[in-house]
């Protein structure tokens, strides 16, 4: 009998060094992928730094890249615009919050809520002569009397 039970207490610290083993691997491997993480978190950094201050960009694979970037980057703005008038929100300037379009003040902080208008701003300015006019009957009359004539009298 005293085999037996020395093989089953081998067994058991088998199966113990090896629970051991694997807890430790298992460990290892969060520690890793954590560590993986934080590389990932930084290449994220470095590559958001190098396209925003426009590092690099004399090289043609940045270039590319920076470009991409400023596509998705307008792609989103587009959508957050889309999504506030789905909603009927603006966003408040002080806090960030989504304000009701119909708010004067934000609900959240009491910054006033300035719209900017959407329609477009027309440059193009009309100049008004006072001396001049479109009717061709006026033009004409105004040409033929001259200051100190009255109509059909000659000076």
């Amino acid at each position: 009998m005293a085999n037996w039970r020395e093989k089953l207490n081998q067994a058991a610290q088998n199966t113990i060094s090896k629970s051991k083993e694997v807890a430790g691997v298992a460990k290892l491997n969060v520690e890793i992928s954590t560590l993986n993480q934080s590389m990932k978190n930084i290449y994220t950094e470095v590559g958001k730094y190098v396209l925003e201050n426009g590092f690099l960009s004399e090289d043609e694979t940045v270039a590319e890249w920076a470009s991409k970037a400023a596509d998705i980057k307008a792609d989103i703005e587009a959508n957050t615009e889309r999504i506030k008038t789905l909603k009927n929100v603006n966003t408040c300037p002080g806090c960030g919050a989504e304000v009701p379009k119909s708010s004067k003040f934000c609900d959240k902080c009491g910054t006033p809520i300035v719209v900017a208008s959407t329609d477009p701003v027309n440059e193009e300015k009309e100049i008004i002569d006072a001396d001049y006019s479109e009717a061709p009957q006026e033009t004409e009359k105004a040409e033929e009397v001259k200051p100190g004539e009255t109509e059909g009298t000659e000076v």
